[in-house]
């Protein structure tokens, strides 16, 4: 494909969007972690369970199309050792279905002795970005792709508060971990909207410090307001001001190779008017990225 791939970020309603525009869709996110139950590493027996059902109608979704995987339970930047059976079951699935790359956030995710197996603090934490925390996600990242054998990235968090007298940048974070050959980047861009609404610096100012060289990815989606913030709730179709940000700066990333739009299944009947919209706009986006922009920046 001479262009990026336009598709959505997998769950339980994707086949029924798929169904009704089948040509839109080049490509699919998917969340091992919604693939199956975790009953824990003292559990009896197989810890992991899979949704057979659930995979096989992934697998028929997936058959001609581009794929990766996008986790949220190995929380890389946690000092809590990797979970390395996790691990395992993630690069299972990898195999199973092919994945091109594997996407993680750039947030702490993990809970610690938590109730439940794998227990999720509900939103993505904020990291210290210093060079200690540097070298746990660096290792990590280098672990989760030999055992993946693909292409590691991740992704900019979202935040209700900016992180006071960093050492680093998030930017700076993400290009000293693609400069020495750790991991690409997975730019979400609506994220980059929620932390500038919630009083973080600007989309623009963000991606100003970003080596363009190193996304693969970029993510479009929409929140909603609650309690004085704005959420990344995964609610509404992509607001307007993140498609001015997306098609400023697509043509830029020379490396990209998919453009994702992520949606909560249980905001479908909401949205379905029109997602088939937003597919097509995204298509319009993905044609503004051409070999020879691509070309003008890989050297």
């Amino acid at each position: 494909m001479t262009r990026p791939a336009v598709g959505l970020l997998y769950n339980p309603v994707s086949p029924l969007l798929i169904a009704q525009a089948p040509d839109l869709v080049e490509y699919l996110g998917v969340m091992p972690d919604r693939l199956w139950y975790d009953f824990g590493p003292s559990a009896p027996g197989r810890r992991f369970h899979r949704t057979l059902g659930a995979i096989d109608e992934l697998r028929r979704c997936a058959e001609g199309r581009l794929t990766a995987g996008h986790g949220i339970g190995l929380s890389l930047p946690s000092a809590m050792p990797l979970d390395e059976a996790f691990v395992d079951a993630v690069a299972e699935l990898a195999a199973d279905i092919g994945f091109s790359w594997f996407s993680e956030h750039l947030s702490v995710f993990i809970t610690p002795k938590g109730a439940v197996p794998n227990a999720q603090a509900g939103l993505g934490l904020p990291i210290a970005y210093d060079d200690e925390v540097y070298g746990i996600v660096a290792d990590k990242a280098a672990r989760l792709r030999q055992a993946l054998g693909c292409p590691i990235a991740l992704e900019n968090g979202a935040f209700f508060t900016p992180v006071p007298d960093p050492d680093m940048t998030e930017p700076q974070f993400l290009n000293r971990l693609h400069a020495e050959g750790r991991c690409e980047t997975l730019l979400d861009l609506h994220n980059l909207y929620v932390n500038w609404r919630n009083g973080g610096e600007a989309p623009e100012a963000y991606i100003a410090q970003l080596d363009p060289a190193a996304v693969i990815e970029i993510h479009l989606g929409g929140g909603d307001d609650f309690a004085g913030f704005y959420m990344d709730s995964h609610s509404s179709l992509t607001p307007e001001p993140v498609w001015e940000t997306a098609f400023a700066h697509v043509a830029g990333f020379p490396n990209l190779r998919a453009i994702t739009y992520e949606f909560q299944e249980t905001y479908y009947e909401d949205l379905a008017d029109g997602l088939i919209p937003e597919l097509e706009r995204m298509h319009v986006l993905a044609e503004t990225w051409t070999p020879r922009r691509r070309l003008a920046h890989a050297g």
